[in-house]
């Protein structure tokens, strides 16, 4: 169970993840969101690609934490466009580099909207992680939890990723306001 759990916390909140990457990308460029299944498609697409950046990205944060704050900070931020790059871009090689490129010169505004996110995220999750209860609990619950505020991590990332590369572009395309779904 634990192990299943362990797999679910971390394919989970990809799989969200990337799927409303691509529907955010449809809002943007004012197509009306397609279905569930063709969301699920598009990211099986990129899957293995988005686990491999994720794993890249929380060593890369993760150790740089370690090594000393402010480099794991620095890393959060300029890697933080990771997955909007595989997912958009289809980037399968120097996704690091790339995010790192787009987000110089806007490390700082890129970790306030981390940290902030961070912050109304991440202190659940430590919470229940440090309380005293079984393991595969806590598993569930970082499923769980990973599962539900990964709509709000996509859209962050796919809001920034497309206020750096179409600054001139609103994000949410003005035909979208007149369609009867929303």
């Amino acid at each position: 169970m634990g192990i299943v759990a362990a797999v679910l916390a971390i394919a989970g909140p990809v799989i969200i993840q990337g799927a409303l990457i691509e529907l955010v990308r449809n809002i943007h460029e004012g197509r009306r969101p397609v279905g569930i299944d063709a969301l699920l498609e598009r990211v099986g697409e990129c899957f293995w690609q988005l686990i491999k950046v994720s794993i890249i990205y929380g060593l890369g944060v993760g150790l740089g934490l370690i090594v000393f704050i402010v480099p794991g900070l620095f890393v959060a931020a300029r890697w933080s466009l990771m997955a909007p790059l595989v997912v958009l871009e289809g980037v399968t090689h120097g996704a690091a580099a790339k995010s790192s490129s787009l987000v110089q010169g806007k490390t700082q505004t890129v970790l306030l909207a981390l940290v902030v996110s961070f912050a109304i995220i991440g202190i659940p999750a430590y919470i229940v992680y440090f309380a005293p209860i079984a393991l595969y609990w806590q598993l569930l619950f970082s499923f769980v939890w990973g599962s539900l505020t990964a709509p709000f991590s996509a859209h962050l990332l796919t809001v920034i990723y497309y206020r750096i590369t179409d600054p001139e572009r609103p994000v949410i395309d003005d035909s979208v306001s007149s369609w009867k779904s929303l």
